[in-house]
């Protein structure tokens, strides 16, 4: 027995509708499949983090900043701008950074690192990326950052700083509570350092369906919404999350 013109009309309105409502539920999905991706890249290079820290008697490698390649920087090249609205300045051979030459590298990788810096090499590693930071994130090939507040000399509150050597693992204060790794918006990443406050306190978290991750001095990571993470980048929470001595 054959359809008539209103019952087809009606099956393919039904299915219309049950599209409507499975579309979402898909695209969600992906998204938490692609966060947690981000978040087993983020576990190994804080991982590799440490395991540097074991082998330099106890001192995390260094955030860095703009192409400031210092031997213990943990990542190499960066750019005053992102110019996330012009993608050709994208194509420059000094955009972006080179994770083969941080100080991590081997670390995280198990692959030599690769020195002298070379603005020619334009390498991506799967492990450096997340896989929902866009066209943008690809090109810039890392896109994680450390906090800024771990670099020798940096200046604390109530007028500490950070010592000529950087930050020992053993004087970390509550290190379940202070950030190590951020998964930074890539238009604000011209460097691999989170400074709260600096450029990201222009970013937009919501990479993953409205949150970002963050890893902790103790290895585990939490996904911060967007209102969370421009919290912590002011006043006292800065001490509570960034400072590692407080």
């Amino acid at each position: 027995m054959g359809f008539t013109l209103i019952e087809l009309l009606v099956v393919i309105a039904i299915i219309a509708i049950l599209a409507g409502m499975l579309l979402p539920t898909l695209s969600r999905a992906k998204e938490a499949g692609r966060g947690t991706v981000c978040k087993n890249n983020m576990r190994q290079i804080t991982l590799g983090l440490l395991l540097y820290a074991d082998d330099h008697s106890e001192f995390l490698p260094w955030p860095g900043g703009v192409d400031r390649n210092f031997p213990a920087d943990w990542m190499y090249g960066g750019q005053e701008d992102t110019f996330p609205k012009t993608p050709d300045r994208w194509k420059n051979r000094a955009f972006g950074f080179h994770a083969e030459s941080g100080s991590v590298f081997n670390y995280v990788t198990g692959q030599p690192r690769v020195l002298p810096y070379s603005e020619g090499i334009t390498t991506t590693y799967p492990v450096y990326r997340c896989p929902s930071s866009g066209k943008l994130g690809a090109a810039i090939r890392v896109n994680f950052s450390m906090s800024s507040l771990l670099d020798p000399g940096e200046q604390l509150a109530n007028r500490r700083t950070v010592g000529s050597k950087g930050v020992a693992t053993s004087t970390v204060a509550s290190p379940s509570n202070k950030i190590l790794l951020v998964n930074e918006d890539a238009a604000t990443m011209r460097n691999a350092s989170f400074a709260p406050g600096g450029t990201a306190a222009a970013g937009l978290f919501v990479t993953h369906a409205g949150r970002i991750n963050i890893g902790f001095h103790d290895g585990h990571l939490e996904a911060f919404k967007h209102k969370k993470v421009m919290q912590i980048q002011s006043g006292r929470e800065v001490q509570e999350f960034f400072d590692p001595y407080y």
